[in-house]
């Protein structure tokens, strides 16, 4: 749900700053004040294309900035696939758009393109309106909201989904071996040379890190030799050699101590500074013992490498990579030569997990039909609930291939007018009465959702009774998501758990566009306004207080 918003220098707004409630919430004011600047805003923060001409006059741009709450595992799974940072189920949108035309936009602060802020954007918020494209238009979105009726749906999807894995691996696995008859011996040729290759390498894992350590001192044997030596000769041998320097020191320390003078300090450490001189040099006396001028052994090394690093350049960047590598076309080299009683037996298993597909498909879709034909009564009356007569709705079933999610394709049907021909919903209704039709599926529907849903025009054409029973029902809507309407309704205003009012004001010869949440004297006085005009009087005011009198007994 949308939990805030802010505004800067778009059109005559500038600078709105609007908290949100959940619910449904009611967006009224006067033709002309700014109620269609404040959608818009909402619709450039979900990624639609900017206007230059509505950045305020005098500003170089505008920021919109929107924050949300979300329950969705979908937008977890977008905001992890474009690598946004996940921030307690929370998302901030901020978007700059400058009067040269750049547009920048933010998810968490992750800058992002226009693409993916519209696809986050309709996950967020569905715009009912002419302009836009509504999410239950959308073919898959209809299979969704009526698998929402279906018992156990997901179970039987998930079957579905492992099935026509099974499938199509299968299908790939019979093509390749049903290949031609040059292209299979090539292939054995190949797999064979290959794994001959590898398992004349006679590869060990951890090998090629153990000749990286060891090739090192192998190529610098001859430096560490002739340096040990000469550690050794500095330290022992020589004829000033540091071992035999520091007893002379330690016996002259020994004698100044002798004499009277506290020296120990002085001793200890010169018997410390003779002992570890020792140490070094058993440490070199060692190092000398083991190394080897090997020339041979060096260029095996260095031998072996380069036929590990030309084998990891050919099947794998380790040597654990190269035997799974030869280990995968040993099977397919068996495969390849059986192929004739493998392709039998895939054959079979194929035709196996076809039938097992085919089944559960038929199962899938039985239940759908069952389904729509309650989910149809449903939305037929709840039309007739919004006062639209005559209509009627329908759910075509086409069948298509087998898929994850069975071989059914549907899409809603619509009509308006009695006699006339059913055609696709996305054809037929239009305006205010679209809105009508699809607060109706919505309302049928057993999707509960996080996305904010926005009805502009919903109300055109309708007054009275008729705006009464879209007042309610959108309050029954708001039971499940969060609900925005632009209204001029007081019918539908009566039922607002929150009521915002837009209105402009004039400073300084400029028009300022502004917001205000209204309490609830505020609510009544406006929806007052909306019954008389300006001028209140007493029996609008009454008028005001048992519309939304009846609103919430009704609700």
């Amino acid at each position: 749900m949308l939990t805030s918003l802010s505004v800067k220098n778009y059109a005559l707004i500038e600078d709105l700053n609007i908290n949100f409630s959940n619910g449904f919430t009611v967006i009224t004011g006067e033709t002309g004040s700014g109620k269609s600047i404040l959608i818009k805003s909402m619709e450039l923060i979900t990624g639609k294309r900017a206007d230059l001409s509505l950045i305020r006059s005098g500003c170089k741009e505008c920021i919109i900035i929107a924050n949300f709450e979300y329950n969705n595992p979908k937008i977890t799974e977008f905001l992890n696939r474009f690598s946004i940072p996940l921030e307690d189920n929370i998302i901030l949108i901020r978007r700059t758009i400058e009067l040269s035309g750049k547009s920048k936009a933010f998810i968490n602060d992750t800058q992002v393109s226009l693409s993916v802020l519209s696809g986050l954007g309709q996950l967020l918020i569905d715009f009912h309106n002419q302009e836009e494209r509504h999410s239950l238009l959308n073919l898959e979105f209809q299979l969704e909201i009526l698998d929402s009726r279906v018992d156990q749906i997901k179970f039987l999807i998930t079957k579905c989904s492992i099935l026509q894995s099974k499938v199509r691996r299968l299908e790939a696995h019979l093509e390749t071996l049903n290949m031609s008859e040059i292209d299979r011996l090539r292939k054995i040729d190949l797999y064979s040379f290959q794994i001959k290759e590898i398992q004349e390498a006679k590869l060990r894992i951890g090998e090629d890190k153990e000749l990286e350590e060891d090739l090192p001192k192998l190529k610098n044997a001859e430096k560490i030799v002739d340096l040990s030596k000469e550690v050794v000769s500095i330290l022992y041998s020589c004829e000033n050699a540091t071992l035999s320097s520091i007893l002379k020191v330690k016996k002259n320390i020994e004698a100044i101590n002798s004499y009277g003078v506290d020296a120990s300090e002085a001793l200890s450490l010169i018997e410390q500074a003779y002992y570890q001189s020792e140490e070094v040099y058993r440490e070199i006396e060692l190092i000398l013992s083991k190394t080897k001028l090997e020339p041979e052994v060096l260029d095996r090394s260095m031998e072996r490498l380069e036929v590990i690093k030309k084998l990891k350049k050919k099947y794998g960047s380790t040597i654990e990579a190269i035997l799974e590598y030869k280990s995968k076309i040993e099977e397919e080299l068996n495969s390849l030569n059986d192929y004739q009683e493998n392709s039998s037996k895939v054959k079979e298993e194929l035709l196996k997990e076809k039938d097992s597909l085919i089944k559960i498909c038929e199962i899938i879709s039985e239940k759908r039909k069952k389904v729509a034909l309650d989910f149809k009564k449903l939305v037929q009356e709840k039309l007739l609930e919004l006062e639209i007569k005559n209509a009627i709705f329908d759910i075509k079933f086409d069948k298509k291939e087998p898929s994850e999610n069975g071989f059914d394709e549907i899409e809603f049907m619509f009509c308006a007018n009695k006699g006339e021909k059913i055609l696709p919903l996305k054809n037929t209704a239009s305006g205010g009465e679209l809105s009508r039709v699809l607060l109706a599926i919505d309302l049928a529907s057993q999707i509960k959702s996080d996305q904010t849903t926005v009805f502009d025009e919903i109300d055109t054409g309708t007054s009275g009774r008729v705006g009464d029973k879209i007042g309610e029902k959108l309050f029954e809507l708001s039971s499940k998501k969060q609900v925005f309407v632009i209204t001029h309704l007081a019918q539908v205003s009566a039922f607002a758990k929150t009521h915002i009012k837009i209105y402009k004001e004039i400073e300084k010869s400029r028009t300022y566009t502004k917001a205000i949440v209204l309490n609830n004297e505020e609510h009544i006085e406006e929806i007052a306004k909306m019954i008389s005009g300006k001028n209140v009087t007493d029996s609008a005011l009454k008028h005001a207080k048992d519309l939304i009198s009846l609103s919430r007994r009704s609700q």
